[in-house]
């Protein structure tokens, strides 16, 4: 048997059985040509009637997809032509009689007007799609199936308003399948932490009030936009954003051209977005930028206290514009800009939920708790803006950011920052201690006291982290690194006093700053100065901070937290020309803490190349060396 397509023949022998079998089929989408002896495709027919008995004989499916493009492309302009004037059209091209009720208009059965109604009757369009699917032969697509019900019968619409619990949601004139998918909308799974780890459990984000009646938070507006444009439905709003506006006299900073493309990227959709830059890349300016764009009142959430004095003082320096705080020492609301700590602003939001008409998130990767999921699900700004260096989360609900606000715009790596000079490079090395015979004695004797294996992994790490050998390794490492701006970072208390009291004893200048801490204003305006060359810290600095002078990180004890350790590092990464950013590990050998620093580790993946491959290498070495 011989196949024409395009002016290419492909044969191949069949016996009597097969050329049998396959003879009706072929007649379906081609005709014969005797002259020649073959067969010859009608690309259209193939494009209704489908080409699968070719693939019986070989034929290549790009030679016959290529033949009926040409045909779909033409066909297609002429479905989408008919679906806005609200006709179902199917391409069936032939002159056999037309099932009911569809009638023949040349190559096409189409279904308008009253029939098209009668069709639709109460299951809407799917009642159109199940008629095409149980055996109508044709080639039709569904999307333009939708268009031309929707143009038939008048969109549907989703109608927004105002209520005390968010937005009301009202929906008229959607199918079943699409208030099907309206109401998926409004589930989500959650992770929560149990006693035999994560689980997965679902949760509503909206009340039903009603048939088709919802009250969801304000910022399901932007997901119930897009539904609507996907679906072609009309989308009414009758509410009252906030939308004061504030006076933005000037921009006295100059933006990079990544966080330029951030800002655009955000607009672009909608100013409902979040953007990931690595710590010491600068998320305040842009941050700073979409507030001077969009000159509406504004709450910018932060970690901690400190953190909102630096929000505070660059936006009155750079902008112009008065800002005021919402934390546990001072409450000003009057502010056109409000810094707000996330514990004071989650305890207030009634006070504060319809007072702004943008909000922003700095750290937005803590929104998924709790306590600051509050704040999130009940602002009433439409506009929104999450930054963060590191939006994945331990728990996996970093979904949860992405719902509140928005889903990444911009994303920049560390090493395009390094290429602009903005970040410095990093060197990063690992130095091993022993525990001291009695730590380890005190050790076991503690372990043979518990049962529970979390409280023997606890006793383990405790152990572990505060080997006293750490305490005269840091400070000498501390004085290989003079000149230079150290910070030092431990787990427990007991630990950074020992470390701080070792470097006063050397002549070194050091502070000590953990929760109890007061002054830190004071302690960082003379670490800036160069009065102090040492911070010696708990988990004080992880986040929220910022320390722009600091080079030399040293990990004297930490977790096994990768965004920890990338917090940690961030400290130091603040570029200037020819820096290069020292971090120092130190892990006490032979303990749970060689699995924690392996762990957390993951986090150096993106800093320095190659160092997880030279780990694995190292290990089997290490592995292969004899006894």
């Amino acid at each position: 048997m011989k196949i024409r397509i395009k002016g290419r023949v492909f044969a191949r022998s069949l016996d009597d059985r097969e050329f049998n079998e396959i003879l009706g089929q072929i007649r379906e989408i081609c005709r014969f040509d005797p002259d020649k002896r073959e067969w010859v495709l009608d690309p259209g027919l193939a494009l209704a009637r489908g080409w699968g008995v070719l693939r019986r004989i070989r034929v290549p499916e790009e030679a016959v997809e290529e033949a009926v493009a040409e045909v779909r492309r033409s066909v297609d302009v002429e479905l989408e032509k008919m679906a806005r004037e609200g006709t179902v059209a199917i391409f069936s091209p032939g002159r056999d009689r037309p099932p009911e009720p569809f009638e023949r208009r040349g190559d096409y059965l189409v279904l308008e007007g009253s029939r098209l109604a009668e069709v639709m009757g109460g299951s809407g369009v799917e009642g159109v799609l199940e008629l095409l699917r149980s055996g109508v032969r044709g080639y039709w697509r569904e999307d333009l199936v939708r268009l031309a019900a929707s143009t038939a019968t008048g969109p549907g619409r989703i109608a927004l308003s105002d209520h005390a619990e968010g937005l009301l949601v009202e929906a008229k004139g959607l199918t079943q399948d699409q208030l099907a998918r309206l109401d998926d909308m409004f589930t989500i799974e959650v992770n929560v932490q149990t006693r035999s780890g994560l689980q997965a459990r679902r949760a509503r984000l909206a009340k039903r009030v009603g048939r088709a009646r919802y009250l969801v938070p304000p910022f399901m507006y932007h997901h119930l936009k897009r539904f609507a444009s996907r679906e072609g439905l009309e989308l009414i709003e009758n509410v009252a954003w906030p939308s004061e506006p504030i006076d933005v006299p000037r921009r006295d900073y100059q933006l990079y051209q990544f966080q330029e493309e951030a800002v655009s990227r955000w607009e672009e959709a909608e100013r409902f977005g979040t953007v990931v830059i690595p710590t010491g890349g600068g998320k305040t300016y842009v941050g700073m930028e979409a507030i001077a764009r969009t000159r509406l009142r504004t709450l910018v959430c932060v970690v901690t206290v400190e953190l909102a004095t630096q929000w505070r003082e660059l936006i009155e320096s750079k902008l112009g514009v008065r800002a005021g705080e919402f934390s546990g020492r001072e409450k000003d609301l009057s502010a056109d800009v409000v810094v707000g700590v996330y514990n004071s602003v989650a305890k207030h939001v009634d006070r504060l939920r319809d007072l702004f008409g943008l909000v922003i998130f700095d750290e937005v990767h803590h929104v998924p708790a709790s306590t600051f999921r509050r704040v999130a699900f009940a602002s009433k700004a439409k506009y929104r803006l999450g930054l963060s260096a590191t939006p994945e989360r331990s728990d996996g609900n970093e979904h949860l950011i992405f719902l509140s606000s928005g889903d990444v715009v911009y994303k920049v790596g560390y090493r395009e920052l390094v290429e602009m000079g903005v970040l410095a490079r990093v060197e990063h090395r690992v130095v091993r201690v022993r525990m001291d015979p009695d730590e380890r004695r005190a050790m076991m004797a503690q372990l043979a006291r518990v049962r529970d294996e979390n409280a023997r992994l606890a006793v383990m790490k405790r152990h572990a982290l505060r080997a006293r050998a750490k305490v005269p390794v840091v400070a000498s490492i501390v004085e290989s690194e003079r000149g230079r701006k150290i910070l030092v970072f431990c787990e427990y208390v007991d630990q950074a006093e020992a470390i701080q009291r070792e470097l006063e004893r050397r002549g070194i200048r050091s502070a000590l700053m953990v929760g109890k801490t007061r002054e830190r204003a004071e302690i960082f305006d003379a670490f800036r100065r160069c009065d102090l060359d040492v911070i010696v810290t708990t988990r004080v600095l992880d986040e929220g901070i910022d320390v722009p002078d600091a080079d030399v990180a040293i990990i004297a004890s930490g977790s096994g937290s990768p965004r920890q350790m990338a917090q940690r590092v961030g400290r130091v990464l603040r570029g200037r020309p020819g820096k290069v950013a020292r971090v120092y590990e130190i892990v006490t050998g032979g303990t749970i803490e060689e699995a924690l620093a392996k762990r957390r580790r993951k986090a150096l993946a993106e800093y320095i190349p190659g160092l997880l491959e030279e780990e694995r290498r190292r290990r089997r070495r290490s592995r292969r060396l004899p006894l």
